[in-house]
């Protein structure tokens, strides 16, 4: 990814050159967060990520390095897989959510500590337990609705 230059007011930050490191977006989609829809992962003139929705009226703009970053991880991962919620993209879309919190769960755990435990690590292990459990609910009670269902 391109080195990432601020303007004095640290407001503005962009990617040296225009779009550097995004090559990886080109082509892909990013689910709308309202109807699930694949959109188009586009550059701003400033060369940052956006998409935009014309069915639901959003536009959503990735700002910063760490926003940035996290949205290659995502793609490259194909943890981020558009598709309506009850198609078989939606199933995968939610086993490769569950993967990425178990990943991060992982993660937390190895900054635990054996004897001094750090409560804030402890409390975001348990957010990431109880946001694990929800998505494994959503994803079986996708399952059972998908059986229910007559074979066309």
């Amino acid at each position: 990814m391109g080195e990432l230059k601020q303007d004095s007011a640290h407001v503005n930050v962009t990617l040296v050159p225009s779009g550097a490191g995004l090559e990886d977006l080109q082509g892909k989609k990013f689910p709308c967060p309202l109807c699930g829809d694949g959109l188009a992962i586009l550059a701003t003139k400033r060369g940052k990520p956006y998409c935009v929705c014309n069915a639901c009226g959003i536009q959503l703009f990735v700002r910063g390095k760490p926003g940035i970053s996290r949205l290659l991880q995502m793609v490259k991962g194909e943890i981020l897989i558009p598709g309506k919620a009850d198609g078989a993209d939606y199933g995968k879309a939610l086993f490769d959510r569950l993967q990425q919190l178990k990943s991060q769960k992982e993660e937390l755990e190895d900054k635990l500590g054996l004897v001094f435990r750090d409560r804030d690590v402890e409390n975001a292990i348990q957010i990431v337990d109880a946001e694990i459990e929800t998505v494994q609910r959503e994803l079986a009670k996708k399952a059972r609705i998908k059986q229910r269902e007559p074979n066309r």
